[in-house]
Formats: C-alpha cells, structure tokens, sequence
C-alpha cells in the first residue's frame, strides 16, 4: 500500500488552533503505523489557505497520483483538503476516485470505498464550507465595525505608520512620513509614478517600493487621515500625514492622466519588447517636432532606464531611441518572410531541438540519480529488515538519503511542470507560422497583436539599430 500523508497548514490556524506542521504529522505517521502502512510519503503545504487548490505540495500530490504512485491519501482532517466544498468533491471524485486511490481521515470515522462513507465526506464537506464562510462574515462584520469607529481594520500597516500595541491606533513613521509627502508633492509636479517609485526605493529599506507601491500610497484615504468602510469614507482616529486639499488634487490628477492615456496594450509590441543594452524594459515615446511652420509627430521606442529624468537614472543605458514603425515594420516582416526563409526555418527548428534536448537531459540525469538514492535507501531498509545492522546506527544515513530523494523528486517534478503540455512539433510551428504571414492584412488590430503574442517570446532592440526577435516553439 503506497499512501500519501497530505498535510496543510495557515499561519493563522497554527497560532490558533495547534494545527502545526509537527502535529499533523506525528498523527498521520502513527495512524499509518497502527494500519501497518509503512511505504508513505509525506507531502506538506506550509502557510498556504484551504480556501485556495493552487498549492505546490498538493500539485505534486495529484500529478503523482495521475502517474500512478499513490494508492491512498491521509489526511488529518477533511478541511486539510481544502475549506471549499465543489473543491472537496473535485478531489475526491475527479482525482482520487478515477485512478482508484483511496482517502482517509485519521480523526473523522469515513472513508471513501463504501456508499455510506462517500456519503459522510459530502455532508462534512458542506459543513467545511459553512464554517470558512461563516469566518469570512464575523471578520468582515468585525472589520466593518472597527473601521466605523475609526478604528484601523487590521491588514498590513500603510507605510508612513506603524502599530502602537497600547492604543491599538495608527502611529505617523517621521521618516517615512516625509517620503509619503514628497511623493504626492512630485506627483503633483508631473512626475510619472515609476519615476517617482525609483526615487522612493532610493531612500528607504523599510519596504519594497515600485509603481504599483506608489498607486495604492496616491490612492488610499489613510493618508489624510481617514478610513474607507464599505465604499464609505469615515474619519479615522490617527493622525493623517497628508492633508485633504492635497490628497484630493491627487485625485484629480490621476483621473484627468487616465482620462489623457493611451489604452493598456495598444501597440502592437506591448509588453514583449527589451532593452538590450541593460536588460530594462521598453518605454513608447511620442515627441513632437516643428518645422517650417509644421508640426511633426514621432513615436519612438527607448529603455525605461534611459528615458528618466538623468538623475533618477539608475545606471548608464545609452541604447537611445528608435521609430516604432520601424521596429514594428521589421517583425511583421519576420512573419510574412517565414514562409520563403528555409534558412529561418531551420534555425528555429535546432533552437527548438536543442531547449528540448537541455530538458531531456537534465531530467534524464536527475533520474538517474534519484534511483540511485532509491537503490541506497532500499538496501539500507533490506539490511535493517534482515537484522544486519541496527536502525539507530544508520538513522542519519538513512535521514540524509531521504533528504537526496525529496529534493531530487522535486527538481524532477519542476522540470515536468515548466515542460509546455501543448508544445507543438516543428512541422506544426511551421505551418501555424506561414498561415500568419499568409493571413496578416486581413486580420483585425486586436487579431494581430494576439498572433504576434504566439509568435515571439520577444523582442529586443540594441544600439546599433540591431533587432532580434526570439520565436516561440509552443504557440
């Protein structure tokens, strides 16, 4: 009987409920030595909410279960599965019943190999749900009615503040206070929120500072001293940093630079184009020129790094700018050529070959050493059972071969994870390609810059003018 011992545990419920790693699987080891289980495995989801299936440990669990390796899964509990009942239900049907594995819990008396025992799983499963759900109503009553009084709700405390334990209130920071400020001060000048992110993470290491940290510190009302309830914006008890005149002027600038942007992902390129001086990304620069009375509009493309105000400049790119139109022009060009360029075809076919090659290796070396730790680990339990040497003697070697099988089995399964499911053979690449090209003046906006995504992994541009654009083998 091959078992998976699954355990999961919440920062939050360890500090309150005692579900600690350590405890979960102690239980779980005596429940499988009392049923005389001895060929478990242990698969552990430290910190991580049952609110959420996107968790390594279990991942790993059920790719194994899929291969085959598992014959039954314990748990501690059936909420260790997870809090959501359709959640609950997925596993134990659509993964566990459809490759014949078996699950227990080692505290509730049900199991799933009879109707009755299928039955029990489904109603604790509906009570999990309740519970989780009547948690987040008393935290969000909770969280309202602190906030009404003024009270801050709980969460991460906003930079520029910090916690006093005895007046359970917000506390000004004097020297994060005097950032907060100049941030809305440059703002107001007309400074973009990336520069002033770049400025900001210069002077402190309190916190991690980038263009999102400077929205949520232009947007949030803690800053003048109030508090947001349901939409609702109540005076608060702590001391606002910011005053209201100002902070409201901040709000208008932000919606009046929306109001004046240009729409996310308008380009063409967006999001795929980078620097290849400095590695930074690629900025779109639109600057306007006047001669002989005319003005003349040219949108240019130029590195994040270089395009800031020089003393904001975190180091010396020098790539400069070149014509959008020009960059956009020679990687449509790239697709519309693929199908006359045998030369091109063959290089994406041995680059393509040779990422596949490195992986295959790598995994196959991998393997070959785990079974080799397995062939160790599986003479040492021989030995032991025979009475040739004793466990104590040998409890070391055997706990730091165990450690070789867990890290080696985990690189295995990162190689297999990052491995695309649907990658396509080169023929296929080949002909996805050529319909593109053959396609391209027909095709909407919307439609190219879809295509150009499966195409490229990206784009980048150097300073001699140099583009190259790197394909994508699983489009």
């Amino acid at each position: 009987m091959r078992v998976a011992i699954y355990i999961r545990v919440s920062t939050e419920e360890q500090a309150q409920h005692g579900y600690s790693i350590d405890a979960q699987k102690d239980r779980l080891i005596a429940y499988c030595t009392s049923q005389g289980w001895s060929d478990y495995k242990i698969y552990i989801d430290d910190g991580y909410t049952g609110t959420k299936m996107i968790r390594p440990a279990l991942n790993r669990l059920i790719r194994h279960i899929e291969d085959g390796k598992i014959d039954l899964v314990v748990v501690y509990k059936l909420d260790r599965l997870s809090r959501k009942q359709l959640d609950v239900l997925y596993l134990l049907e659509e993964v566990f019943e459809k490759h014949n594995v078996g699950f227990k819990s080692a505290t509730e008396p049900f199991e799933t190999t009879t109707p009755f025992g299928k039955a029990m799983i489904g109603i604790l499963a509906v009570f999990a749900q309740l519970e989780r759900d009547m948690i987040v109503e008393r935290t969000t009553i909770g969280r309202r009615q602190r906030v009404s009084k003024g009270e801050w709700y709980g969460g991460r405390i906003p930079f520029g503040y910090k916690m006093n334990r005895e007046t359970k209130q917000l506390e000004i920071v004097p020297e994060e206070a005097k950032i907060i400020k100049e941030i809305y001060k440059m703002y107001l000048q007309g400074n973009s929120r990336l520069s002033i992110a770049e400025w900001a993470a210069e002077r402190t290491k309190a916190r991690v500072i980038d263009h999102s940290v400077i929205r949520n510190i232009l947007s949030r009302p803690v800053y003048m001293g109030k508090l947001s309830n349901a939409g609702n914006v109540v005076d608060g008890k702590h001391e606002a940093i910011i005053d209201e005149k100002t902070w409201h002027a901040v709000q208008k600038e932000t919606k009046e630079r929306k109001e004046g942007a240009t729409p996310l992902g308008e380009y063409l390129l967006t999001g795929l184009l980078k620097c290849g001086v400095c590695g930074g990304p690629i900025v779109h620069v639109k600057r306007i020129t006047r001669k002989y009375g005319k003005e003349y509009l040219y949108e240019l493309y130029a590195c994040k790094n270089q395009h800031v105000r020089k003393k904001d400049r975190n180091n010396n790119c020098t790539l400069g700018y070149i014509r959008r139109e020009k960059v956009e022009k020679f990687v449509i060009e790239q697709i519309k050529s693929y199908t006359t360029d045998d030369l091109l075809i063959k290089q994406i076919a041995n680059e393509k070959n040779k990422f596949k090659d490195n992986d295959e290796s790598a995994l196959s070396n991998l393997e070959s050493q785990l079974k080799k730790v397995l062939t160790g680990l599986e003479n040492l339990y021989d030995a032991i059972e025979s009475g040739e040497i004793k466990a104590s003697s040998i409890s070391d070697r055997i706990r730091k071969l165990e450690e070789q099988r867990d890290v080696l089995e985990n690189h295995i399964d990162e190689i297999k994870d990052n491995t695309p499911q649907n990658d396509l053979n080169i023929q296929e690449f080949d002909i996805f390609i050529k319909e593109i090209g053959e396609a391209w003046d027909y095709l909407t906006e919307d439609e190219q810059k879809a295509m150009i995504r499966k195409a490229f992994c990206s784009v980048t541009l150097h300073k001699d003018k140099y583009i190259e654009v790197e394909w994508n083998f699983a489009p």
